[in-house]
């Protein structure tokens, strides 16, 4: 019989934060690319008519390819450290989702089939069967949704786990499609904020003065991304935190009114951030005056943060948002060009939107992490299952089933 080995402890920092800390780094990068490959297909339909569309596509597809090498190395590192410190939780969870993870390597395989010549051969395939291109990007694309929504499913599973038999039951659990909805849309608001960050900040160099209309473009472009989808996400989230609180009330109570309530503050205050700083943006030049709209946007946004612990109070604020960030879009979009004219107080805040909503893209993941504290699957694998049972203790399949039942008693 094989020796009971003790549980691995990583010095200094801990398992759940050394693990967290890889995981954020991976997912920020993994986000960025989900967004820009998204995104890269449709500013080539948009290149049809605008040369500066097309040019936006293709660095976007270039820088997808560059970040893989990075992603895939923390994506090793995190898993890694997931089999080490956790794997009474990681084995078990990859035996729920067996059938799953198969179609989600399978289509993540065809997706970089696909992405190589979509870039490799961008000019050949343009210019000879322009739709042909336009395909494989969309395709391309797509893919990588499939294999981006099995991992939504075994993330969204360890909140919210149900009982049957069959991964594919396991797949579709209560918070599913609303937890893939809302990363969806935050990866689309991380590519745009993060576009038009870049954009502002080589707009204003001196060395690109001669290619100011493309990133005069960039700018504006990555704006409409970002600030569309913000528009967005408040749905959303609705949805999904509704699902949470039907389904796991107690974690749901655990962050707005129990001790990681601070990370909710966080993270409104940073989305108060972000449509505020949009807001800037949107006004600056359509009016030399103060509006009324303008102090209630503000005091709207500070309202937001103070109501966080009542969830009537704070969504009533957030809609007021949304509702006055969308005249103001539409102002802007009926009186002004896709440029970013001139020097002007926008540059630097869409620079600082790029940080922020990067800030806000990690703040959402981490608080979807602590929603299970002190369980690594709710209500079925605690933290201190981890420490008491390492995984050579005996066969990890017996181990986990038997835990399962264990706790479902």
């Amino acid at each position: 019989m094989m020796p009971a080995l003790p549980a691995i402890q990583f010095p200094l920092l801990g398992n759940s934060l050394v693990v967290g800390l890889f995981s954020l780094l991976h997912i920020a990068v993994a986000g960025l690319s989900i967004g820009f490959m998204i995104l890269s297909p449709f500013f080539e339909w948009r290149g049809r008519n605008n040369p500066n569309a097309l040019t936006l596509a293709h660095s976007l597809t270039r820088f997808t390819l560059i970040v893989f090498s990075a992603s895939t190395v923390l994506a090793v590192i995190m898993v890694e450290l997931l089999i080490g410190l956790f794997p009474v939780t990681t084995m078990w969870i990859w035996n729920q989702f067996h059938a799953p993870l198969i179609l989600g390597i399978a289509a993540f395989l065809v997706q970089l089939l696909l992405l190589y010549p979509y870039y490799h051969y961008w000019d050949h395939i343009i210019s000879r069967r322009p739709g042909l291109h336009l395909t494989l990007g969309a395709c391309a694309a797509f893919f990588m949704l499939i294999w981006v929504f099995v991992l939504d499913g075994m993330g969204a599973y360890m909140l919210t786990p149900v009982g049957g038999h069959g991964s594919w039951t396991h797949l579709f659990n209560p918070t599913w499609l609303p937890l893939a909805f809302h990363r969806l849309i935050g990866d689309l608001i991380l590519a745009g904020f993060i576009i038009a960050g870049y954009g502002a900040w080589r707009f204003g160099r001196p060395a690109d003065a001669q290619q100011r209309p493309y990133y005069g473009y960039v700018a504006w472009a990555g704006l409409m991304v970002g600030v569309v989808t913000l528009l967005l996400q408040p749905f959303s989230g609705l949805l999904y935190a509704s699902h949470i609180q039907a389904s796991v009330p107690e974690a749901y109570e655990q962050l707005v009114r129990g001790a990681y309530q601070w990370l909710v503050v966080l993270q409104f205050s940073l989305i108060g951030l972000l449509f505020t700083g949009s807001y800037v943006v949107v006004r600056t030049n359509l009016s030399h005056r103060v509006r009324w709209t303008d102090a209630v946007f503000v005091v709207s946004a500070i309202f937001l943060v103070v109501s966080v612990g009542h969830t009537a109070i704070r969504r009533t604020w957030l809609y007021v948002l949304v509702l006055l960030m969308s005249w103001a879009l539409w102002q802007r979009v009926t009186s002004e060009p896709d440029q970013l004219p001139g020097e002007s107080v926008r540059r630097p805040v869409m620079i600082g939107l790029g940080a922020v909503a990067l800030l806000t893209y990690l703040t959402m993941g981490t608080i979807r992490e602590t929603a299970r504290r002190p369980d690594t699957v709710r209500n079925l694998i605690s933290l201190q299952d981890e420490v008491r049972n390492p995984a050579a203790l005996r066969g990890t399949s017996e181990h986990t089933t038997d835990l399962r039942t264990e706790q479902m008693e």
